[in-house]
């Protein structure tokens, strides 16, 4: 199965960074740096998103 980044459901989403980051309760710089890969999720943001995008968790990376 093909595997989604998160960068890639958010723009599915019609979603902005800063709409995405709201979303999680966290700030923009926060999310901004963990969809470049600067940082990583935690797995409740995952599941979050994922949940939000309805897509399975093991298709994320």
């Amino acid at each position: 199965m093909e595997k989604i980044s998160i960068k890639a459901i958010r723009i599915n989403l019609e979603m902005t960074q800063k709409e995405m980051a709201d979303y999680l309760n966290i700030s923009l710089r926060a999310y901004v740096d963990k969809e470049n890969g600067v940082n990583k999720f935690y797995f409740d943001e995952v599941k979050k998103i994922a949940d939000l995008g309805k897509v399975s968790l093991d298709i994320i990376r």
